[in-house]
């Protein structure tokens, strides 16, 4: 009977030998097909019964080629649960190369979620070993995810640092698509930064390629250009109406309604419009469409419904406190995410040297080296508190800015809304045209007074010196020309107020005017030799 029980037991162990010989095996051939064949590699992945996984190391490379083997057919994970597993796996252990791709899949996980700081911290640890181990796509992926991170949070000038690294590491490989697409990414980063002529120059290097899918794009974006220019619109809507639509953003069929527009083709514009509405996913994505259309409407002569939608636009007021607060957040923005990246590193190497300590030898040295080891210890961890309290102070001070902002927006805003929300009421309530002409005569006078509120435009100079490098000052004294009423129409400028919001406040007779105003006042900054050139004509650069 004992040696019946015997065998059993060992025909028991020999199967479940074969068993995880068979999934390691399976595991090897997936991780071969993970470049070249990601569909082939995903279905050898879902073959796998993870409860038949018995080792850690099992369960991570499990976790770990699960995650990447979703990623390369296009399936979006929005939780590292999963990947986690790996990275607590591979983090100590000397396994470089897992342990980056550990780390990069972690950080795709961490950007779908929305956890963009979390995501920057895994990528930068993710880059470290991937130039280490010099893997050029790797490094290419990774930076190329770090500018989509960027991308979200409108830090374009850092955006453009990655995609340009990553392009450097793509020119090593073998297929040129992710160098080429990576450029016109590139050029699309100059185009939302409004620095059309680098983005021309990037988009003739992206058509160079010659690739019939790329030349959609190149065709589309060359559209866009022309448009945002006010340059050739018979052929920016030619080139328009022969890109696939498939390419189309909600911000793209916003100005091909305004060149339809321009043109006369109200039934397109109208339909054109509905098709950015269509495409927006949050309130957020629909306030650029809603002062673009309420541009239009106010061509058109139908000044109070493209006041509501303007009203109701206004209310969404985030982007512009983060466009004025841009420059000053994304320097502390990148800062920190380093501190955090090297606070974490400094732990998992601690981790990893408690685990080295097993050993009768291990812990006489540890006994002969702890005052070095403890003072270094102490040392690095006074210098990374220091920092990270440095950090967390910008931050606080940054969102003392921020609530600054937000409060001169409020005056500009809800003094104006107070008293023309009720005029705008009275307007549609009216019942004959008699009533409604007291009321639009009133909101203009209301509107008028607005335009007149020196204390206000005072105070909106002084925010502008406070946030902006004591622009408005220095403007002053270096560029005398711009003086009075032009002086008022430059800080809403700098604000970054959009034109709409300008015209109403300015009394202005069309959105064209104040384009030429603009490019007026950068003709007069460049005629002074100001010393803050750069500072002024940055600040005045048209923003989203």
């Amino acid at each position: 009977m004992r040696r019946i029980l015997f065998f059993s037991v060992i025909l028991i162990a020999f199967a479940s030998s074969c068993s995880n010989t068979e999934i390691r095996k399976k595991m090897d051939s997936a991780e071969s097909l993970l470049q070249p064949q990601p569909d082939s590699c995903l279905t050898i992945m879902e073959s796998i019964v993870p409860s038949g996984l018995k080792t850690k190391g099992e369960k991570a490379r499990y976790a770990l080629l699960m995650s990447a083997a979703k990623d390369k057919n296009y399936i979006d994970v929005a939780s590292d649960s999963l990947i986690r597993i790996a990275v607590d796996y591979y983090s100590v252990r000397k396994d470089r190369l897992h342990r980056m791709m550990a780390n990069y899949y972690q950080g795709l996980a961490l950007n779908n979620a929305g956890e963009y700081t979390a995501a920057i911290v895994a990528l930068e640890k993710a880059e470290k070993d991937a130039l280490d181990l010099d893997d050029h796509l790797y490094a290419g992926l990774i930076l190329l995810r770090k500018g989509d991170i960027y991308t979200k949070t409108l830090n374009n000038p850092a955006t453009q640092s990655c995609l340009m690294e990553a392009i450097n590491h793509f020119k090593y490989l073998d297929n040129p698509d992710y160098a080429a697409y990576t450029e016109l990414g590139l050029a699309i980063s100059y185009i939302n930064s409004h620095n059309f002529t680098k983005a021309k120059q990037q988009l003739e290097s992206v058509h160079a390629y010659n690739n019939d899918n790329l030349n959609d794009y190149y065709s589309l974006e060359k559209a866009v250009i022309m448009i945002e220019l006010d340059e050739n619109l018979t052929e920016a809507i030619r080139l328009l109406r022969n890109s696939p639509k498939s390419l189309f953003n909600s911000q793209d069929y916003c100005l091909y309604a305004m060149a339809m527009e321009n043109i006369g083709q109200r039934d397109s514009t109208d339909k054109l419009i509905y098709n950015a509405y269509s495409l927006c996913m949050s309130k957020q994505d629909s306030v650029g469409i809603d002062f673009m259309y309420a541009d239009i409407l106010h061509r058109r002569g139908n000044d109070a419904e493209a006041y509501m939608l303007t009203r109701n636009a206004a209310f969404v007021q985030d982007s512009v406190t983060m466009v004025l607060l841009q420059q000053s957040v994304s320097n502390a923005q990148r800062d920190y995410y380093k501190a955090e990246s090297l606070l974490q590193e400094e732990r998992a190497g601690r981790l990893r040297n408690r685990n080295r300590l097993g050993t009768a030898t291990a812990l006489l040295a540890l006994a002969l080296l702890s005052g070095l080891t403890l003072s270094y210890r102490k040392r690095k961890e006074q210098e990374i508190q220091e920092q990270m309290l440095k950090f967390s102070l910008t931050q606080s001070e940054l969102q003392h800015a921020e609530q600054a902002n937000a409060s001169l927006l409020g005056s500009l805003f809800s003094e104006k809304f107070n008293h023309l929300d009720k005029l705008s009421a009275d307007y549609v309530r009216a019942d004959n045209d008699r009533e409604r002409l007291v009321a639009l005569r009133e909101f203009k006078e209301e509107i008028a007074a607005l335009r007149t509120n020196d204390d206000l435009f005072l105070s909106l100079e002084k925010d502008l010196d406070r946030y902006c490098d004591g622009v408005m000052t220095k403007l002053k004294d270096q560029v005398p020309a711009i003086k009075g009423e032009n002086r008022k129409l430059i800080s809403l400028f700098f604000a970054g107020l959009p034109y709409s919001t300008v015209q109403l406040v300015m009394n202005r007779v069309s959105i064209d005017s104040l384009k030429i105003a603009r490019s007026r006042f950068r003709k007069e900054i460049k005629a002074a030799n100001a010393p803050d050139e750069e500072l002024f004509l940055r600040l005045l650069e048209i923003k989203k």
